[in-house]
């Protein structure tokens, strides 16, 4: 019997409660989980279709009774772009193992990127299971930092004289790709998408109109590339995340990047835990 099963709108909401009262830990999934659901819930028809694959994702729960009882859940993406996020309370997480393991719904052949937590039975049975299929895995460690809503809401900036704050565009979705360090074939769509689905912000130069730094909001909800004008575009976009959106704010930053995490922690971020992807190669 397959492992899994498509969770309801109402089992989602379940789900971000849970994950809500484990606050700070669990924000990377409770955002990622209020993500989807919001974009399963106000994308449709036309848009829908042409939305990025890796932003239209459908959350599966274990297929037993009581299956909330853990908060287990796997995010799969449509496969032209695909990522796989799972994570689970349960501890040691066995549901989510079985359903690593035993599922149908994850297409191997894909060579997905899974986004997990640092619990080793996960590690383990993805590893295990990449094994099997003669798969290799690359590996990228990032450290989760967090700002409570309310203080997100609060940080004050000024935009220097010479440029403009203003709303992203998708159109800029191609110089945006052009910056970002971890582009790949699939993400200019992921990124045109993101602006229009979830916002970004730029700096643009008053003389020539030209956009000189942007930031934008990721398929985690958390914030995402920002160059130059460091400061303000990350306060700026926490501001954007905590107000319009009413949501709490969360980056991950690479271990060795001690710039952007300096950066953050003047904002008044802080570590929480660590979040891994795992790309199948």
């Amino acid at each position: 019997m397959e492992p899994l099963r498509p969770a309801s709108e109402e089992e989602i909401r379940q789900l971000i409660e849970i994950y809500e009262a484990s606050l700070p830990e669990s924000v990377q999934f409770m955002l990622i989980l209020q993500n989807i659901l919001r974009l399963n819930t106000t994308i449709c028809g036309s848009d829908l279709e042409v939305a990025s694959h890796r932003l239209r994702k459908t959350i599966y729960v274990p297929n037993i009774q009581n299956f909330n009882r853990f908060a287990t859940f796997v995010a799969i993406s449509c496969e032209d772009d695909l990522y796989i996020m799972a994570h689970s309370l349960q501890n040691p997480p066995l549901d989510l193992c079985d359903a690593i393991q035993n599922t149908h719904l994850v297409k191997w052949h894909l060579k997905p990127a899974f986004v997990i937590g640092g619990e080793k039975l996960i590690h383990d049975k993805i590893h295990q299971k990449a094994k099997e299929l003669n798969l290799t895995i690359d590996t990228s460690d990032y450290v989760n930092y967090w700002i409570p809503r309310e203080n997100a809401a609060n940080l004050k900036f000024v935009v220097p004289s010479e440029v403009q704050l203003k709303p992203l565009e998708k159109e800029h979705g191609k110089l945006l790709n052009e910056w970002w360090p971890y582009r790949y074939k699939m993400s200019l769509w992921y990124i045109e998408s993101a602006i229009k689905h979830n916002g970004g912000l730029g700096l643009f130069d008053k003389s020539s109109g030209e956009l000189v730094s942007c930031v934008f909001k990721n398929d985690l909800d958390g914030i995402a590339h920002n160059s130059g004008y460091g400061s303000i575009l990350a306060k700026a976009m926490a501001r954007l995340i905590a107000v319009d959106h009413q949501q709490h704010v969360q980056t991950f930053i690479s271990a060795n990047n001690v710039k952007s995490i300096r950066l953050f922690e003047k904002l008044g971020f802080a570590a929480v835990n660590e979040i891994h992807w795992l790309i199948m190669q």
